[in-house]
Protein backbone atom coordinates (compact mmCIF):
# COMPACT_ATOMS: atom_id res chain seq x y z
CA UNK A 1 0.00 0.00 0.00
CA UNK A 2 1.52 3.28 -1.15
CA UNK A 3 -0.09 6.18 0.69
CA UNK A 4 -0.31 9.28 -1.47
CA UNK A 5 -3.76 10.46 -0.36
CA UNK A 6 -5.56 10.43 2.98
CA UNK A 7 -9.22 11.00 3.73
CA UNK A 8 -10.12 11.92 7.31
CA UNK A 9 -13.71 11.28 8.43
CA UNK A 10 -14.62 13.79 11.14
CA UNK A 11 -13.68 17.40 11.80
CA UNK A 12 -13.51 17.50 15.58
CA UNK A 13 -10.21 17.79 17.43
CA UNK A 14 -9.26 14.17 16.59
CA UNK A 15 -9.71 14.52 12.87
CA UNK A 16 -8.08 17.93 12.61
CA UNK A 17 -5.05 17.01 14.74
CA UNK A 18 -4.51 13.83 12.72
CA UNK A 19 -4.86 15.73 9.44
CA UNK A 20 -2.38 18.39 10.61
CA UNK A 21 0.18 15.81 11.71
CA UNK A 22 0.05 14.02 8.36
CA UNK A 23 0.13 17.15 6.21
CA UNK A 24 2.78 19.06 8.13
CA UNK A 25 5.10 16.07 8.47
CA UNK A 26 4.44 14.77 4.93
CA UNK A 27 3.69 17.90 2.86
CA UNK A 28 3.40 15.91 -0.37
CA UNK A 29 0.36 14.00 0.88
CA UNK A 30 -3.09 14.97 -0.35
CA UNK A 31 -5.18 15.25 2.83
CA UNK A 32 -8.93 15.87 2.81
CA UNK A 33 -11.33 16.12 5.76
CA UNK A 34 -14.93 15.00 5.23
CA UNK A 35 -17.62 15.70 7.83
CA UNK A 36 -21.18 16.87 8.20
CA UNK A 37 -21.76 20.34 9.65
CA UNK A 38 -25.12 19.07 10.90
CA UNK A 39 -23.42 16.92 13.52
CA UNK A 40 -21.60 19.74 15.33
CA UNK A 41 -18.90 19.13 17.95
CA UNK A 42 -18.95 18.28 21.63
CA UNK A 43 -18.84 21.68 23.34
CA UNK A 44 -17.33 20.80 26.70
CA UNK A 45 -14.23 22.14 28.39
CA UNK A 46 -11.16 20.05 27.66
CA UNK A 47 -8.29 19.38 30.03
CA UNK A 48 -4.90 18.37 28.64
CA UNK A 49 -1.49 17.16 29.79
CA UNK A 50 1.95 18.64 28.90
CA UNK A 51 2.48 16.30 25.95
CA UNK A 52 -0.30 18.16 24.10
CA UNK A 53 1.51 21.55 23.98
CA UNK A 54 4.68 19.61 23.10
CA UNK A 55 2.89 18.00 20.15
CA UNK A 56 1.26 21.19 18.86
CA UNK A 57 4.18 23.60 19.28
CA UNK A 58 7.06 21.14 19.09
CA UNK A 59 6.13 18.27 16.75
CA UNK A 60 3.83 20.35 14.55
CA UNK A 61 5.81 23.58 14.96
CA UNK A 62 2.72 25.80 15.29
CA UNK A 63 3.09 29.32 16.72
CA UNK A 64 2.56 29.76 20.48
CA UNK A 65 1.62 33.43 20.35
CA UNK A 66 -1.08 32.97 17.73
CA UNK A 67 -2.45 29.97 19.54
CA UNK A 68 -2.71 31.84 22.83
CA UNK A 69 -4.38 34.90 21.33
CA UNK A 70 -7.01 32.87 19.43
CA UNK A 71 -7.69 29.92 21.75
CA UNK A 72 -7.26 31.81 25.05
CA UNK A 73 -6.30 28.73 27.10
CA UNK A 74 -6.00 28.60 30.87
CA UNK A 75 -2.72 27.15 32.11
CA UNK A 76 -3.14 23.89 34.00
CA UNK A 77 -0.50 22.96 36.57
CA UNK A 78 -2.08 19.64 37.51
CA UNK A 79 -5.13 18.12 39.21
CA UNK A 80 -6.34 18.83 42.73
CA UNK A 81 -8.05 15.72 44.09
CA UNK A 82 -10.61 15.79 46.87
CA UNK A 83 -10.11 12.09 46.98
CA UNK A 84 -9.24 9.70 49.81
CA UNK A 85 -8.95 10.68 53.47
CA UNK A 86 -6.76 13.77 53.06
CA UNK A 87 -8.49 17.15 52.79
CA UNK A 88 -7.05 17.22 49.26
CA UNK A 89 -3.85 16.39 47.40
CA UNK A 90 -2.26 17.61 44.17
CA UNK A 91 -1.02 15.63 41.21
CA UNK A 92 1.21 18.06 39.34
CA UNK A 93 3.00 17.96 36.00
CA UNK A 94 6.54 18.18 37.33
CA UNK A 95 9.02 15.35 37.63
CA UNK A 96 9.98 16.48 41.12
CA UNK A 97 7.13 15.28 43.24
CA UNK A 98 7.03 12.08 45.33
CA UNK A 99 9.56 9.90 43.47
CA UNK A 100 12.09 12.76 43.33
CA UNK A 101 15.00 12.74 45.77
CA UNK A 102 16.59 15.98 46.95
CA UNK A 103 20.32 15.48 47.71
CA UNK A 104 20.10 16.71 51.29
CA UNK A 105 17.21 14.40 52.20
CA UNK A 106 18.72 11.04 51.30
CA UNK A 107 15.40 9.41 50.38
CA UNK A 108 12.61 10.22 47.89
CA UNK A 109 10.11 12.88 48.89
CA UNK A 110 7.34 10.31 49.33
CA UNK A 111 8.93 9.26 52.62
CA UNK A 112 8.31 12.74 54.04
CA UNK A 113 4.67 13.15 52.99
CA UNK A 114 3.21 12.80 56.48
CA UNK A 115 5.26 15.77 57.71
CA UNK A 116 3.69 18.04 55.05
CA UNK A 117 2.27 17.15 51.64
CA UNK A 118 1.08 20.44 50.09
CA UNK A 119 3.27 22.49 47.75
CA UNK A 120 6.22 20.11 47.55
CA UNK A 121 7.24 21.21 44.03
CA UNK A 122 6.91 24.51 42.16
CA UNK A 123 3.61 23.70 40.39
CA UNK A 124 2.10 22.51 43.67
CA UNK A 125 3.31 25.62 45.49
CA UNK A 126 1.85 27.80 42.72
CA UNK A 127 -1.47 25.98 43.09
CA UNK A 128 -1.40 26.68 46.83
CA UNK A 129 -0.72 30.37 46.15
CA UNK A 130 -3.46 30.63 43.51
CA UNK A 131 -0.86 31.52 40.88
CA UNK A 132 -0.60 30.09 37.36
CA UNK A 133 3.01 30.88 36.43
CA UNK A 134 6.28 32.00 38.01
CA UNK A 135 7.38 35.57 37.30
CA UNK A 136 10.48 36.24 35.24
CA UNK A 137 12.54 39.42 35.34
CA UNK A 138 10.90 42.54 33.90
CA UNK A 139 7.56 41.28 35.20
CA UNK A 140 7.06 38.72 32.43
CA UNK A 141 5.17 35.49 33.06
CA UNK A 142 7.66 32.63 32.96
CA UNK A 143 6.02 30.25 30.48
CA UNK A 144 7.91 26.93 30.43
CA UNK A 145 8.91 25.42 27.08
CA UNK A 146 6.12 23.28 25.55
CA UNK A 147 5.90 19.93 27.30
CA UNK A 148 7.26 21.08 30.66
CA UNK A 149 5.32 21.71 33.88
CA UNK A 150 2.07 23.11 32.41
CA UNK A 151 -0.78 21.99 30.19
CA UNK A 152 -4.01 23.73 29.19
CA UNK A 153 -7.71 24.01 29.79
CA UNK A 154 -9.28 24.51 26.37
CA UNK A 155 -12.72 25.70 25.32
CA UNK A 156 -13.47 23.16 22.61
CA UNK A 157 -15.21 25.43 20.09
CA UNK A 158 -12.28 27.89 20.08
CA UNK A 159 -9.76 25.08 19.86
CA UNK A 160 -11.49 23.44 16.89
CA UNK A 161 -11.85 26.80 15.11
CA UNK A 162 -8.11 27.40 15.50
CA UNK A 163 -7.35 23.86 14.24
CA UNK A 164 -9.52 24.46 11.18
CA UNK A 165 -7.54 27.62 10.36
CA UNK A 166 -4.26 25.75 10.80
CA UNK A 167 -5.50 22.97 8.49
CA UNK A 168 -6.53 25.42 5.79
CA UNK A 169 -3.16 27.19 6.03
CA UNK A 170 -1.44 23.82 5.57
CA UNK A 171 -3.36 23.10 2.37
CA UNK A 172 -5.79 20.52 3.76
CA UNK A 173 -9.03 20.27 1.80
CA UNK A 174 -12.52 20.13 3.37
CA UNK A 175 -15.79 18.62 2.17
CA UNK A 176 -19.12 19.02 3.98
CA UNK A 177 -21.59 16.16 3.66
CA UNK A 178 -23.02 13.00 5.16
CA UNK A 179 -21.71 9.57 4.20
CA UNK A 180 -24.30 7.57 2.24
CA UNK A 181 -22.36 4.50 1.09
CA UNK A 182 -18.91 2.98 1.52
CA UNK A 183 -17.22 0.98 -1.24
CA UNK A 184 -14.87 -1.77 -0.08
CA UNK A 185 -11.60 -2.99 -1.59
CA UNK A 186 -11.06 -6.66 -2.54
CA UNK A 187 -8.88 -7.05 0.59
CA UNK A 188 -11.67 -5.83 2.85
CA UNK A 189 -10.53 -2.24 3.36
CA UNK A 190 -12.22 0.94 2.15
CA UNK A 191 -11.95 2.12 -1.45
CA UNK A 192 -14.15 5.21 -1.44
CA UNK A 193 -16.95 7.10 0.29
CA UNK A 194 -20.04 8.43 -1.45
CA UNK A 195 -21.83 11.36 0.17
CA UNK A 196 -25.57 11.94 0.25
CA UNK A 197 -25.25 14.63 -2.45
CA UNK A 198 -23.59 12.19 -4.86
CA UNK A 199 -19.96 13.26 -4.50
CA UNK A 200 -17.49 10.41 -4.17
CA UNK A 201 -14.02 10.48 -2.58
CA UNK A 202 -11.34 7.81 -2.88
CA UNK A 203 -8.08 7.63 -0.93
CA UNK A 204 -5.20 5.31 -0.15
CA UNK A 205 -5.60 5.67 3.63
CA UNK A 206 -8.73 6.50 5.64
CA UNK A 207 -8.59 8.01 9.13
CA UNK A 208 -11.75 7.33 11.12
CA UNK A 209 -12.18 10.28 13.50
CA UNK A 210 -15.97 10.04 13.60
CA UNK A 211 -16.20 9.84 17.38
CA UNK A 212 -18.39 7.31 19.18
CA UNK A 213 -20.13 6.48 15.87
CA UNK A 214 -16.92 4.82 14.58
CA UNK A 215 -18.29 5.04 11.04
CA UNK A 216 -15.52 3.06 9.33
CA UNK A 217 -13.70 0.92 11.89
CA UNK A 218 -16.78 0.01 13.89
CA UNK A 219 -19.72 0.07 11.46
CA UNK A 220 -18.04 -0.92 8.18
CA UNK A 221 -15.10 -3.08 9.27
CA UNK A 222 -16.90 -4.38 12.39
CA UNK A 223 -13.73 -4.38 14.52
CA UNK A 224 -14.57 -5.83 18.00
CA UNK A 225 -14.85 -3.49 20.98
CA UNK A 226 -13.18 -4.48 24.26
CA UNK A 227 -15.07 -3.18 27.29
CA UNK A 228 -13.35 -1.87 30.43
CA UNK A 229 -16.42 -2.41 32.62
CA UNK A 230 -14.53 -4.83 34.88
CA UNK A 231 -12.38 -1.88 35.98
CA UNK A 232 -14.29 1.32 35.25
CA UNK A 233 -17.95 1.34 36.30
CA UNK A 234 -19.00 4.87 35.27
CA UNK A 235 -20.95 5.20 32.03
CA UNK A 236 -22.68 8.62 32.09
CA UNK A 237 -22.02 12.27 32.77
CA UNK A 238 -24.23 15.27 33.42
CA UNK A 239 -22.49 18.44 32.21
CA UNK A 240 -23.14 22.11 32.98
CA UNK A 241 -21.52 25.30 34.19
CA UNK A 242 -21.92 29.02 34.73
CA UNK A 243 -20.49 32.34 33.61
CA UNK A 244 -17.63 33.46 35.83
CA UNK A 245 -18.44 36.22 38.28
CA UNK A 246 -15.97 39.04 38.98
CA UNK A 247 -14.98 37.69 42.40
CA UNK A 248 -14.25 34.16 41.09
CA UNK A 249 -10.54 33.67 40.33
CA UNK A 250 -9.42 31.48 37.44
CA UNK A 251 -8.11 28.23 38.95
CA UNK A 252 -4.87 27.11 37.24
CA UNK A 253 -5.68 23.43 37.77
CA UNK A 254 -8.44 20.88 37.30
CA UNK A 255 -10.50 20.02 40.36
CA UNK A 256 -11.74 16.44 40.88
CA UNK A 257 -14.33 15.95 43.62
CA UNK A 258 -15.51 12.62 44.99
CA UNK A 259 -19.28 12.24 44.58
CA UNK A 260 -21.69 9.58 45.90
CA UNK A 261 -21.64 7.51 42.71
CA UNK A 262 -18.61 8.82 40.85
CA UNK A 263 -16.75 12.10 40.66
CA UNK A 264 -17.11 15.68 39.41
CA UNK A 265 -14.69 17.84 37.46
CA UNK A 266 -14.19 21.59 37.45
CA UNK A 267 -12.37 23.09 34.46
CA UNK A 268 -11.85 26.85 34.42
CA UNK A 269 -11.99 28.99 31.29
CA UNK A 270 -11.49 32.76 31.15
CA UNK A 271 -15.22 33.60 31.06
CA UNK A 272 -16.82 30.35 32.18
CA UNK A 273 -16.55 27.56 34.74
CA UNK A 274 -17.31 24.10 33.35
CA UNK A 275 -18.45 21.29 35.65
CA UNK A 276 -19.49 17.71 35.07
CA UNK A 277 -20.54 14.72 37.19
CA UNK A 278 -19.33 11.33 35.91
CA UNK A 279 -21.35 8.50 37.46
CA UNK A 280 -22.47 4.89 37.24
CA UNK A 281 -26.04 4.31 36.09
CA UNK A 282 -25.96 1.01 38.01
CA UNK A 283 -25.94 3.01 41.25
CA UNK A 284 -27.90 6.21 40.57
CA UNK A 285 -30.49 7.26 38.01
CA UNK A 286 -30.14 10.37 35.85
CA UNK A 287 -32.56 12.58 37.82
CA UNK A 288 -30.93 11.80 41.18
CA UNK A 289 -27.48 12.36 39.68
CA UNK A 290 -28.52 15.79 38.42
CA UNK A 291 -30.04 16.64 41.82
CA UNK A 292 -26.78 15.71 43.60
CA UNK A 293 -24.81 17.67 41.00
CA UNK A 294 -26.94 20.80 41.44
CA UNK A 295 -26.87 20.56 45.22
CA UNK A 296 -23.06 20.77 45.07
CA UNK A 297 -23.10 23.48 42.37
CA UNK A 298 -26.09 25.81 42.82
CA UNK A 299 -24.86 28.24 40.13
CA UNK A 300 -25.22 25.70 37.33
CA UNK A 301 -27.61 26.64 34.54
CA UNK A 302 -28.83 24.20 31.91
CA UNK A 303 -27.31 20.72 31.76
CA UNK A 304 -27.04 17.93 29.26
CA UNK A 305 -26.54 14.19 29.57
CA UNK A 306 -23.68 12.28 27.92
CA UNK A 307 -23.75 8.49 27.71
CA UNK A 308 -20.55 6.56 27.00
CA UNK A 309 -18.86 3.21 27.32
CA UNK A 310 -15.26 2.81 28.41
CA UNK A 311 -13.08 0.58 26.29
CA UNK A 312 -11.24 0.34 22.99
CA UNK A 313 -11.31 -1.44 19.66
CA UNK A 314 -9.14 -4.56 19.56
CA UNK A 315 -7.20 -3.01 16.67
CA UNK A 316 -7.28 0.60 15.49
CA UNK A 317 -5.41 0.08 12.20
CA UNK A 318 -7.17 -2.48 10.02
CA UNK A 319 -6.23 -2.76 6.34
CA UNK A 320 -6.23 0.88 5.15
CA UNK A 321 -8.37 2.32 7.96
CA UNK A 322 -6.91 3.91 11.10
CA UNK A 323 -9.17 5.07 13.93
CA UNK A 324 -8.09 8.06 16.02
CA UNK A 325 -9.82 9.43 19.12
CA UNK A 326 -13.21 8.19 20.31
CA UNK A 327 -13.68 6.10 17.15
CA UNK A 328 -10.99 3.76 18.50
CA UNK A 329 -11.38 4.07 22.27
CA UNK A 330 -12.67 6.15 25.15
CA UNK A 331 -12.34 6.41 28.91
CA UNK A 332 -13.85 8.96 31.26
CA UNK A 333 -11.81 12.21 31.52
CA UNK A 334 -10.46 11.55 35.01
CA UNK A 335 -6.86 12.21 33.89
CA UNK A 336 -7.53 14.30 30.73
CA UNK A 337 -6.18 11.60 28.44
CA UNK A 338 -8.43 12.19 25.39
CA UNK A 339 -6.41 14.78 23.45
CA UNK A 340 -3.17 13.20 24.69
CA UNK A 341 -4.17 9.90 23.00
CA UNK A 342 -5.09 11.73 19.78
CA UNK A 343 -1.70 13.46 19.70
CA UNK A 344 0.24 10.27 20.40
CA UNK A 345 -1.69 8.28 17.79
CA UNK A 346 -1.30 11.04 15.20
CA UNK A 347 2.44 11.26 15.83
CA UNK A 348 2.91 7.48 15.64
CA UNK A 349 0.91 7.36 12.39
CA UNK A 350 2.85 10.19 10.75
CA UNK A 351 6.20 8.78 11.89
CA UNK A 352 5.21 5.31 10.66
CA UNK A 353 4.42 6.64 7.21
CA UNK A 354 7.67 8.60 7.11
CA UNK A 355 9.79 5.65 8.22
CA UNK A 356 8.10 3.24 5.80
CA UNK A 357 8.43 5.71 2.90
CA UNK A 358 4.62 5.91 2.81
CA UNK A 359 4.30 2.16 2.18
CA UNK A 360 3.50 0.76 5.65
CA UNK A 361 3.97 -3.04 5.70
CA UNK A 362 2.01 -5.43 7.96
CA UNK A 363 4.68 -5.25 10.67
CA UNK A 364 4.22 -1.46 10.91
CA UNK A 365 0.47 -1.84 11.30
CA UNK A 366 0.84 -4.60 13.89
CA UNK A 367 3.29 -2.56 15.94
CA UNK A 368 1.03 0.50 15.74
CA UNK A 369 -1.87 -1.57 17.07
CA UNK A 370 0.30 -2.94 19.86
CA UNK A 371 1.40 0.57 20.88
CA UNK A 372 -2.13 1.93 20.91
CA UNK A 373 -3.62 -1.05 22.72
CA UNK A 374 -0.85 -0.81 25.29
CA UNK A 375 -1.65 2.87 25.77
CA UNK A 376 -5.33 2.13 26.46
CA UNK A 377 -4.37 -0.71 28.82
CA UNK A 378 -2.15 1.57 30.88
CA UNK A 379 -4.76 4.32 31.05
CA UNK A 380 -7.28 1.76 32.30
CA UNK A 381 -4.79 0.59 34.94
CA UNK A 382 -4.02 4.12 36.10
CA UNK A 383 -7.67 5.11 36.39
CA UNK A 384 -8.49 1.83 38.15
CA UNK A 385 -5.98 2.71 40.84
CA UNK A 386 -7.89 5.96 41.49
CA UNK A 387 -11.05 3.98 42.20
CA UNK A 388 -9.53 1.04 44.08
CA UNK A 389 -7.91 3.24 46.73
CA UNK A 390 -10.48 6.02 47.22
CA UNK A 391 -11.93 5.47 50.71
CA UNK A 392 -13.35 8.97 51.19
CA UNK A 393 -17.00 7.82 51.06
CA UNK A 394 -18.65 4.56 52.03
CA UNK A 395 -21.51 4.52 49.53
CA UNK A 396 -22.48 1.34 47.63
CA UNK A 397 -20.68 2.64 44.53
CA UNK A 398 -17.39 3.26 46.32
CA UNK A 399 -17.68 0.00 48.25
CA UNK A 400 -17.92 -1.77 44.90
CA UNK A 401 -14.92 0.16 43.54
CA UNK A 402 -12.73 -0.83 46.49
CA UNK A 403 -13.67 -4.50 46.28
CA UNK A 404 -14.35 -5.23 42.60
CA UNK A 405 -12.06 -2.96 40.54
CA UNK A 406 -9.68 -5.20 38.61
CA UNK A 407 -5.99 -4.36 38.74
CA UNK A 408 -3.19 -5.72 36.56
CA UNK A 409 0.43 -4.62 37.02
CA UNK A 410 -0.66 -1.88 39.41
CA UNK A 411 -1.52 -4.66 41.86
CA UNK A 412 2.18 -5.56 41.93
CA UNK A 413 3.09 -1.91 42.37
CA UNK A 414 0.68 -1.66 45.32
CA UNK A 415 2.31 -4.69 46.97
CA UNK A 416 5.76 -3.19 46.44
CA UNK A 417 4.68 0.18 47.82
CA UNK A 418 3.08 -1.44 50.87
CA UNK A 419 6.35 -3.13 51.79
CA UNK A 420 8.86 -0.50 50.61
CA UNK A 421 7.16 2.90 50.40
CA UNK A 422 7.95 5.45 47.68
CA UNK A 423 11.19 3.80 46.58
CA UNK A 424 12.54 4.80 43.18
CA UNK A 425 13.12 1.10 42.51
CA UNK A 426 9.36 0.92 41.88
CA UNK A 427 10.06 2.34 38.42
CA UNK A 428 10.71 -1.24 37.28
CA UNK A 429 6.92 -1.71 37.15
CA UNK A 430 6.39 1.31 34.88
CA UNK A 431 7.04 1.36 31.14
CA UNK A 432 9.64 3.87 30.00
CA UNK A 433 6.98 5.15 27.56
CA UNK A 434 4.36 5.59 30.28
CA UNK A 435 2.39 8.84 29.92
CA UNK A 436 2.19 9.04 33.72
CA UNK A 437 5.58 7.81 34.91
CA UNK A 438 6.47 6.72 38.41
CA UNK A 439 5.70 10.25 39.65
CA UNK A 440 2.11 9.95 38.48
CA UNK A 441 1.56 6.61 40.21
CA UNK A 442 3.22 7.75 43.44
CA UNK A 443 1.16 10.97 43.39
CA UNK A 444 -1.95 8.80 43.68
CA UNK A 445 -0.48 6.30 46.18
CA UNK A 446 0.90 8.99 48.49
CA UNK A 447 -2.11 11.23 47.97
CA UNK A 448 -4.61 8.53 48.91
CA UNK A 449 -2.42 7.13 51.68
CA UNK A 450 -2.08 3.69 50.16
CA UNK A 451 -1.30 1.13 52.88
CA UNK A 452 2.31 0.95 54.11
CA UNK A 453 3.64 -1.60 56.58
CA UNK A 454 6.59 0.48 57.79
CA UNK A 455 6.17 3.78 59.55
CA UNK A 456 8.56 6.46 58.37
CA UNK A 457 9.85 8.72 61.13
CA UNK A 458 12.62 10.93 59.71
CA UNK A 459 15.31 12.22 62.01
CA UNK A 460 14.81 15.74 63.30
CA UNK A 461 17.46 17.12 60.94
CA UNK A 462 15.84 15.61 57.87
CA UNK A 463 12.45 16.86 59.02
CA UNK A 464 13.80 20.41 59.20
CA UNK A 465 15.43 20.07 55.78
CA UNK A 466 12.12 18.92 54.27
CA UNK A 467 10.26 21.89 55.71
CA UNK A 468 13.01 24.22 54.51
CA UNK A 469 12.72 22.82 50.98
CA UNK A 470 8.93 23.41 51.02
CA UNK A 471 9.45 26.95 52.30
CA UNK A 472 11.76 27.72 49.38
CA UNK A 473 9.09 26.50 46.95
CA UNK A 474 6.51 28.65 48.70
CA UNK A 475 8.71 31.76 48.38
CA UNK A 476 9.11 31.21 44.63
CA UNK A 477 5.40 30.64 44.19
CA UNK A 478 4.36 33.73 46.13
CA UNK A 479 6.23 35.86 43.56
CA UNK A 480 4.24 34.26 40.74
CA UNK A 481 1.25 35.72 38.92
CA UNK A 482 -2.39 34.81 38.62
CA UNK A 483 -3.90 33.49 35.42
CA UNK A 484 -5.77 36.76 35.01
CA UNK A 485 -2.50 38.74 35.04
CA UNK A 486 -0.63 36.26 32.84
CA UNK A 487 -3.50 36.31 30.33
CA UNK A 488 -3.29 40.08 29.93
CA UNK A 489 0.45 40.06 29.42
CA UNK A 490 0.54 37.11 27.02
CA UNK A 491 -1.83 38.78 24.59
CA UNK A 492 1.17 40.89 23.51
CA UNK A 493 3.21 39.08 20.80
CA UNK A 494 6.31 41.02 21.93
CA UNK A 495 6.15 39.25 25.29
CA UNK A 496 6.26 35.86 23.54
CA UNK A 497 9.19 36.96 21.41
CA UNK A 498 11.13 38.11 24.47
CA UNK A 499 10.35 34.90 26.35
CA UNK A 500 11.56 32.59 23.60
CA UNK A 501 14.65 34.67 22.83
CA UNK A 502 15.69 34.43 26.46
CA UNK A 503 15.02 30.68 26.65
Amino acid sequence: MKVRSVLVVGSGSAGLLAALALKRRLPGLTVRVVSSSRLGIIGVGEGTVPSVPAFIHGYLGLDESGFFSQVDPVYKLGVRFRWGRRDYFDYTFSNRQWAWQWPELGRPSGFFAEIAHHGIDLPGALMEAGHALPTRGAGFPDVPPPGQMVAWHLENHRFVAWLEQACQSAGIEFADGEIATVTRTPSGGVASLELADGRSFAADLFVDASGFRSELLGKVLDEPFESFTDSLFCDRAVVGGWEREQDEPILPYTLSDTMDCGWAWRIDHPERINRGYVYSSDHIDDSRAEAEFRARNPKIGSTRLVKFRSGCRRRVWVDNVVAVGNAGGFVEPLEATAIMCICLQSKWLADGLIDSQQSPPPTMRRLYNRYVHGLWDEIREFLSLHYRLNDRLDTPFWHRCRHETRLGFTGELLDFYRENGASQIGSIFISKDSPFGLEGYYAMLVGMRAPMEKENDPAAGRRAQWLKRLASMRQLAEKGMTMETARRKLRDPKVWKALRQAA
